[in-house]
């Protein structure tokens, strides 16, 4: 006889203690716990939206960042800038925190439909990881209001690209690429719906990107996916749903290590981070849910109004 935990029970049990967890530090938070928050009392005692409205916010905005593969984090930061008017510090830094919540949940999600692709992410991640930390210490010091600017002109371009790319995708992420380079990875992906994803990657490129990448993760407080995705699908032409789902595990990851200088600093506002991260925490399980049922040009669409809107706060 055979022990051991089956998958479905593993995923079942993992969102079990997420929930249970993330609800009594919630609580903790509402009655203002003194080492819950790094300023003292919730805003929801002074005149702040109810936790009701956050953690529902933050239910659309998990489900919309999951099904895109971003977490979320270009539409937590002007949301919580609208509610709250924070310094860009404590905004940057409580966003990071909503963020890692929503791509840890996702990411459990998509690693319960296999779609995943492991080697890769983990690659990314880690090349990122240092940009990621020093990001958060070198945030403060920084005046970002031009830089915003140029990158809002950026992401609309970038929103322009993808938009013309994606009538070319369908064609390769049908093709396995037989044809590519021997340094390329052959990937070979079965998800648990019996769909089948091949293709090859350049990993030495996608490590280079992540290099550059990790810092924007921690100084926009954006998480890094609205850079992820394009560049899993349009420079490593990674299938979309897997491009997606692989984004979700690079962006949990290195989130948790551009949030830890920040929570070692005192920036994160953990009582507001908590009620929209419970939030998240359900709408990237029903997003992770809903993905597998809409087309992978519907969701490219989805990601290219995200960057457009974040253009958008960014220049006005």
């Amino acid at each position: 006889m055979k022990f051991g935990l089956r998958p479905a029970w593993t995923y079942q049990n993992l969102l079990r203690v997420s929930f249970v967890v993330l609800g009594a530090l919630c609580l903790l938070a509402m009655f203002g716990v003194p080492l819950m928050s790094a300023r003292g009392p919730s805003s929801f005692n002074y005149g702040g939206p109810s936790p009701l409205i956050v953690m529902l916010i933050g239910l659309a905005i998990g489900c919309y960042g999951t099904v895109v593969g971003i977490g979320g984090g270009p539409l937590i930061v002007p949301v919580l800038f609208f509610f709250y008017g924070w310094e860009t510090e404590f905004l940057v830094a409580t966003s990071l925190m909503i963020v890692f919540l929503n791509a840890l949940s996702g990411t459990i999600g998509y690693a319960y439909q296999k779609r995943i692709d492991y080697k890769g992410g983990s690659k990314f991640a880690l090349a990122a990881l240092p940009g990621a930390g020093v990001s958060g210490f070198v945030h403060h010091r920084f005046d970002i209001q031009i830089f915003d600017a140029i990158f809002g002109v950026f992401l609309i371009l970038l929103a322009v690209f993808c938009f013309i790319n994606v009538r070319r995708m369908g064609r390769r992420e049908a093709l396995p690429r037989p044809e590519a380079p021997a340094w390329f990875r052959r990937v070979s992906v079965a998800d648990r719906f019996g769909q089948s994803f091949g293709f090859a990657v350049d990993d030495q490129l996608g490590i280079y990107l992540n290099l550059l990448l990790g810092f924007f993760v921690g100084f926009l407080g954006i998480g890094g996916g609205v850079f992820q995705v394009p560049i899993l699908l349009f420079v490593l032409f990674y299938p979309a749903h897997i491009a997606t789902a692989t984004s979700h595990y690079v962006t949990a990851l290195t989130c948790l290590f551009a949030v830890l200088p920040h929570v070692f600093l005192g920036n994160v506002f953990f009582d507001e981070a908590l009620w929209m991260g419970l939030g998240v925490v359900v709408g990237a399980q029903l997003g992770a849910w809903l993905s597998p049922k809409l087309q992978s040009r519907l969701i490219i669409y989805l990601f290219i109004i995200i960057i457009l809107v974040f253009a958008v706060k960014l220049l006005f």
